[in-house]
C-alpha cells in the first residue's frame, strides 16, 4: 500500500483555501436593501433628500454650490441649516441584471442630483481631484466642465453606518483596492464632502433617506 504523504503537498493548499474561503465569506457582510426613514425599501425609481443622522457639525440636506475660479455650482456641499432639505438625489445600479430596482448596500451606483444646473452638462456625482485644494472633493459633471481639475475613476455605494443604523456614501477608486468614506470640511458655502481614511469620525456624514412627494423644479 502506498503511503498518501505524498498526496499532503496537493492536498494542504486545497485545504486552506477552502478555510480561508469559509472565513472570508462568515465576515462578508451580504448586501441588503436599503430603507427610507419610513422603513420602506430606497428604489430606483423614487427621489430621495438626503438627511444627516449623526452628531458632530450639525447641517441639512445635500446640494451644489461655487467655489474659487468655479463659477457653475459644480461643487456638493451639505448645507449648514438642519431645516433645509437640499436637493432630491436619485440612485442607478450598475452592471446588475436584478429585475426589481431596490438599491442595495454594497452594490455599485451612479448617483445624481434630479435637478441640473443649465451650466452643468451633468448632475451625475464624480469624485474630483484638485490640486489647489486639500482633499479630493465631491462634485457633479464631467472634465468638460471641471477645466484643469481631474474626474477621478470610480464607483460610488452605499454601505451601513454603525452610530444610528444610518448610511454612509462610499467612493471605491479604481486605481485602489480600497474604499473610501466622506467627511464633512467647513467651507466657505457649506461643507464640501471630501474622500477620508476614516473609518469612524462625527464627521463623516451619516445619512438618512426620506422619499421625495413633490416634482422636480428646474434650476438655475
Amino acid at each position: 500500500m502506498k503511503s498518501s504523504s505524498s498526496s499532503l503537498p496537493l492536498t494542504l493548499p486545497f485545504l486552506l483555501f477552502a478555510i480561508s474561503t469559509t472565513f472570508a465569506s462568515a465576515f462578508m457582510d451580504p448586501p441588503v436593501m436599503i430603507l427610507d426613514q419610513n422603513g420602506v425599501p430606497v428604489s430606483a425609481s423614487a427621489e430621495y433628500y438626503v438627511a444627516q443622522l449623526n452628531g458632530g457639525p450639525t447641517g441639512g440636506g445635500l446640494t451644489t454650490g461655487l467655489g474659487t475660479n468655479i463659477t457653475c455650482p459644480l461643487i456638493v456641499l451639505q448645507v449648514y441649516y438642519e431645516a433645509v432639505r437640499g436637493q432630491k438625489v436619485k440612485f442607478t445600479t450598475r452592471g446588475t441584471t436584478k429585475s426589481d430596482d431596490k438599491i442595495r448596500t454594497g452594490t455599485p451606483l451612479d448617483i445624481e442630483f434630479v435637478d441640473k444646473p443649465s451650466c452643468a452638462s451633468s448632475s451625475k456625482w464624480v469624485v474630483v481631484y484638485d490640486s489647489k485644494y486639500p482633499g479630493q472633493w465631491l462634485g457633479i459633471g464631467d472634465a468638460a466642465d471641471l477645466p484643469g481639475k481631474k474626474i477621478v475613476d470610480g464607483v460610488f455605494k452605499i454601505e451601513k453606518y454603525s452610530f444610528l443604523e444610518g448610511y454612509k456614501f462610499m467612493f471605491c477608486p479604481t486605481a485602489r483596492n480600497v474604499c473610501l468614506n466622506f467627511a464633512r470640511l467647513e467651507d466657505a458655502n457649506g461643507r464640501r464632502l471630501i474622500l477620508v481614511n476614516e473609518t469612524s469620525s462625527p464627521y463623516i456624514l451619516e445619512a438618512g433617506f426620506d422619499k421625495a412627494t413633490t416634482s422636480s423644479k428646474p434650476l438655475f
